[in-house]
């Protein structure tokens, strides 16, 4: 694995688009499926969108019935993959909100040298590498793609600035050695 980590990037289904449900569509799964996506789902309990991960994994599981449930499970425990868990903070529902309504946020930082700040940043993406969590947001106040260490982060505030869209991939280069 290269040092800025894996860039898996979904492709788009082939075939005209489907127009949206009112509500969450039904999807079929594979035992060999289910399995996977309890992996992925299991692999970062803690971190971003935790609470949404668990609610989905309760449902693919429970989609299951029982037999099938025991199988997945059982697969599921032979692969490990589990990062170092994120404690959720104050800050977490925030970026996440913020994150899903397509507004930037304000954040008081504590860099490496242990120098606080008070940034205000578009956020773009949640990463894990080199055994930490990171935001990947545009800095409004530098004009220029930023990693933030997690754990770093303290208070956060909504703004009702709109985000200007990124792809995080190209826009924000591998952490520096130095995070």
């Amino acid at each position: 694995m290269s040092a800025a980590g894996s860039r898996a990037r979904p492709q788009p289904p082939e075939g005209p688009a489907e127009p949206p449900a009112s509500g969450p569509s039904a999807v079929e799964f594979t035992e060999d499926e289910a399995a996977a996506v309890a992996v992925a789902l299991v692999a970062m309990p803690d971190g971003p969108l935790s609470d949404a991960a668990q609610a989905a994994l309760h449902k693919v599981l429970s989609a299951l019935g029982p037999a099938a449930h025991e199988r997945v499970v059982e697969r599921a425990a032979r692969v490990w993959t589990r990062p170092n868990g994120l404690p959720r903070s104050a800050a977490t529902p925030v970026i996440e909100d913020a994150m899903r309504g397509g507004v930037a946020v304000t954040i008081d930082y504590v860099d490496a040298a242990g120098r606080p700040s008070h940034r205000q940043v578009e956020p773009h993406a949640f990463a894990y590498a080199r055994g930490s969590w990171y935001l990947l947001a545009w800095s409004l106040d530098k004009d220029a793609p930023r990693w933030f260490r997690w754990d770093r982060i303290g208070h956060a505030e909504l703004t009702d600035l709109p985000i200007q869209w990124r792809e995080a991939f190209s826009a924000f280069p591998a952490p520096s050695p130095r995070s």
